[in-house]
């Protein structure tokens, strides 16, 4: 299996909440020209609105028992992962519309939120990596620090995403065909200013 390289990037919405994203390095698939996201709210009691530990392994669980064996099926292409504000949201692409991942991942959590648009560009991922070069253009005060006081963290950066910086804003949301109670939500339109990285390989 091919080894897949995934950077960590923390952000920051223009509201001040915190953002976290995974993005995934790869080139794009003219092959798969639609964008799916799958949004599956957690529970958290953070003050920044980010996952708590048991929230994380409740991620973890849905992504490699749920998603990387339906992407896997279904010839998906999982791109990035986006955390903030109780929610992840999932971004692939693939050939196909939202209704197979429907079926196998509403199972998991009846609250999934699924959207789907036409994005034969990979404009989407496009976005997620304008961020990810935001993020690489902040120096990285660690390489330069030669002595033993502490240093403040580098503030993110306040450079402006492009207009097409809005996450999924034509994206067409579908739920599993289950009755509940919460609402279909889009994705956060808020503009996102990029921050510190880290960078891993996933096997």
């Amino acid at each position: 299996m091919a080894e897949e390289l995934w950077h960590y990037v923390e952000a920051r919405r223009d509201d001040g909440v915190a953002s976290m994203f995974r993005i995934r390095d790869l080139a794009p698939r003219p092959d798969l020209p639609k964008i799916n996201v799958v949004e599956l709210p957690y529970t958290t009691t953070e003050l920044s609105r980010l996952p708590s530990a048991a929230a994380h392994r409740r991620l973890a669980e849905f992504e490699e028992m749920w998603l990387r064996p339906a992407c896997n099926a279904l010839g998906c292409e999982l791109v990035g992962t986006k955390t903030e504000d109780g929610s992840c949201f999932y971004y692939m692409y693939a050939a196909i519309g939202p209704d197979s991942l429907i079926e196998k991942l509403s199972p998991f959590d009846a609250a999934l939120g699924f959207y789907d648009d036409d994005d034969p560009t990979w404009g989407e991922y496009g976005t997620l990596r304008e961020l990810l070069d935001q993020a690489k253009a902040i120096p990285d005060h660690d390489d330069h620090d030669d002595h033993d006081h502490d240093h403040a963290a580098p503030k993110p950066a306040k450079a402006k995403p492009k207009p097409k910086a809005k996450a999924k804003a034509k994206a067409t949301p579908k739920r599993a065909p289950k009755p509940v109670a919460r609402k279909p939500k889009a994705t956060p339109r808020k503009k996102t200013t990029g921050g510190t990285r880290r960078t891993k390989k996933r096997r």
